[in-house]
């Protein structure tokens, strides 16, 4: 294994026991618990069958849960709720929604314990309930209080999931990182190939050009003598045709 694959397997196992780790804690404290409470709507109890049924015909329209609905679902029921589970108010998550088909809603409390939870609730309710009765009159609001330890937990990632999940974004960034090093170590280490090498020039016919030196001082003749004698004496240039 080369050096380079060396850096990357390194960068890419340290990337994953970081994001492992970070999954991990972030599992641990991502718990959550939420406690639920129904509240149906019906007519008075003291009408007769006749009477009820009119009743029953409006309720079943559903404009009735959803009013109650949208002031259960009030954050202003929150503070009082915060106080007496002990938690801060930023811990809480309220919720109500009108079950389709029924005339009944779904209250919801999400906090960070059981305890917390149905503390809540039973204080949303207990302080509720009064104002969205005067709102529903003449029809009468029944709660069907939850019972004790009734809270889940919310569904959610596992800690073994979390910590899966970060060890392979880590791997894939700590091997992103590794190899983009590796790219550019080579650029930045490796000088021009002919910078620097004495005794290397061109070969082409502007060579003599390129130096910047005359080429009738490069080939030891001045510049205002003419073409070079032949060797063979008869007075005729080199390379010149003589008559036969």
């Amino acid at each position: 294994m080369t050096k380079r694959r060396i850096t990357v397997v390194v960068l890419a196992l340290i990337g994953a026991v970081l994001g492992a780790a970070i999954g991990a804690v972030l599992g641990a404290s991502s718990s959550r618990y939420v406690a639920m409470a129904n509240v149906a709507f019906l007519p008075a109890p003291e009408l007769s069958s006749e009477e009820a049924s009119s009743f029953w015909e409006v309720l079943t329209r559903g404009q009735i849960t959803r009013t109650a609905a949208i002031i259960y679902d009030d954050p202003r029921w929150l503070s009082e709720a915060a106080a007496d589970a002990g938690v801060p108010r930023d811990d809480l998550t309220l919720a109500a929604s009108a079950l389709p088909d029924t005339t009944m809603l779904s209250v919801t409390v999400t906090a960070g314990s059981p305890d917390a939870a149905e503390t809540a609730l039973n204080t949303v309710l207990v302080t509720a309930t009064p104002e969205v009765s005067s709102l529903a009159a003449p029809f009468f609001v029944k709660v069907l209080w939850p019972t004790e330890n009734s809270s889940w937990a919310e569904p959610a990632p596992s800690r073994t999931q979390l910590a899966a999940a970060g060890a392979l974004g880590g791997l894939l960034l700590g091997a992103g990182v590794g190899w983009f090093l590796q790219r550019r170590r080579p650029t930045a280490e490796m000088p021009g190939r002919h910078a620097g090498m004495p005794g290397r020039h061109s070969d082409g016919p502007h060579a003599d050009a390129i130096s910047g030196r005359p080429a009738d001082e490069i080939s030891g003749r001045p510049a205002d003598e003419g073409p070079a004698a032949s060797p063979s004496g008869d007075g005729h240039p080199a390379g010149a045709v003589r008559d036969s």
